[in-house]
């Protein structure tokens, strides 16, 4: 069975019995002063959405004769918990950093997002009674222990959040312990590293994105060689272990090298590439100066040598690259998500988004909103029963769901996508 595309988009937003809204550097003294007191946190007030009308049904039967009198089942009660670092009693806004705010940003961004994907399905005829309970994780991994033992949380069908690892990896324990399903929505994490059978992993593991580029390397691309070259920053060995591991397990046979340019410098890339075919490159770097200085060689080089680029994933949110070089140097990076802006569903999440806040939604607005909906649809249609559903594959306006599952991991989300930099934008190749 597969979820699609919210269409029409539908709302029925009614903030909880706070409204937490954007911060923004000029207003944060403001908002939350005004919007969030100290008796908000956390907030585990259920929202107002449509209850479900009971009818009776009456059979048409002789006179003298019993009426039976059926009555519709009453949906269940879904109670759905975030754990979100609003850190609405820890941060000082007159010390506080740009890394500080943004991770509150981030939280309440996601929060409306979500809420807004769960009224959605609550809106609809006939809907489960969705609980949507929101506790302050303030970032801090040594208090989730506390926040576990809230009988509001071990009460609860599913749990969203914490959403950075170190929070993550704290909780997966209590999760565990409680068999309660917990749903990992922004850390890129291994889902081996949290060892939680009911871990669920939104977002796709750097391994995964090596063994998709060893495939599409493989089965579209069809090169003569692959050379894999390091600048020497440690964190290439993220993306250049699973890549090798890849090329091992997926494309036996595959001829690759892998060099370090310090060890050779930049004049003598040449020497690595194949006169006759294609040479693809895989950069598993995202350092600055590394990256600029050794697109310029590749771009001398494709003059003579034909040459494709494999990047870092990283790549989409790195600002100081020319799209118009990477165009030129036929360059594919790998990616979770795309939002596309000329799609209906997505121009009407924006309209209802700026309605409601008056600012732009963020990414993590669009992915909160694709989690709280899609987990809404699950348990509109199997209620308890919502996980037995969870392979279901479903088309989101920022992400794409197919989780498959591991019994010692959980759930990983295996929907990945090529993207090709043409025309001065990232469009989707695979």
């Amino acid at each position: 069975m597969k979820l699609s595309r919210l269409s029409p988009f539908h709302t029925n937003y009614s903030p909880l019995s706070i409204q937490i809204k954007p911060i923004y550097f000029l207003l944060l003294p403001f908002y939350f002063i005004t919007a969030c007191s100290p008796k908000t946190t956390p907030v585990n007030k259920q929202p107002e959405f449509p209850k479900v009308e009971q009818k009776v049904v009456v059979k048409e039967v002789p006179k003298q004769q019993e009426v039976p009198v059926q009555k519709a089942k009453d949906k269940s009660e879904m109670i759905v918990s975030l754990i979100l670092p609003f850190e609405l009693s820890s941060i000082d806004y007159k010390t506080a950093t740009l890394s500080d705010i943004r991770k509150a940003e981030i939280a309440i961004d996601f929060y409306q997002g979500f809420k807004m994907g769960l009224d959605s399905v609550a809106a609809t005829k006939g809907a489960v009674n969705f609980k949507l309970q929101v506790f302050d994780s303030n970032d801090n991994p040594a208090s989730l222990g506390t926040l576990a033992s809230k009988g509001a949380i071990k009460v609860s069908d599913l749990i969203v959040g914490p959403v950075f690892p170190n929070g993550v990896k704290a909780f997966s324990a209590y999760s565990k312990n409680m068999k309660k399903p917990m749903v990992s929505p922004l850390a890129a994490t291994d889902p081996e590293t949290f060892n939680n059978p009911y871990l669920i992993t939104v977002n796709n593991a750097i391994d995964q994105h090596a063994f998709k580029a060893v495939t599409f390397i493989k089965t579209e691309l069809k090169p003569k060689k692959v050379i894999i070259i390091r600048s020497g920053q440690a964190d290439e060995y993220k993306y250049a272990v699973p890549f090798k591991k890849g090329v091992d397990s997926l494309a036996k046979g595959m001829l690759l090298s892998e060099i370090g340019i310090k060890a050779i410098g930049y004049e003598n890339v040449y020497k690595y590439l194949n006169p006759t075919g294609l040479n693809v490159i895989v950069l598993p770097a995202t350092d600055r100066v590394f990256l600029l200085t050794i697109f310029k060689e590749l771009e001398k080089l494709s003059r003579t040598f034909k040459i494709a680029v494999i990047g870092h994933p990283g790549w989409k949110k790195a600002a100081f690259l020319d799209f118009q070089q990477l165009e030129l140097l036929n360059t594919y990076i790998t990616s979770s998500y795309k939002i596309n802006y000329q799609t209906s569903q997505v121009l009407d999440f924006i309209k209802y988004y700026r309605s409601n806040f008056s600012v732009e939604p963020s990414e993590y607005a669009f992915k909160g909103f694709d989690i709280g909906y899609y987990f809404g649809l699950l348990m509109n249609e199997k209620e308890h029963d919502f996980m037995k559903a969870i392979g279901t594959s479903f088309n989101g306006i920022h992400n794409d769901f197919n989780f498959i599952q591991n019994s010692k991991y959980g759930y990983f989300n295996t929907s990945l996508m090529v993207m090709k930099y043409e025309n001065s934008q990232l469009t989707k190749v695979n």
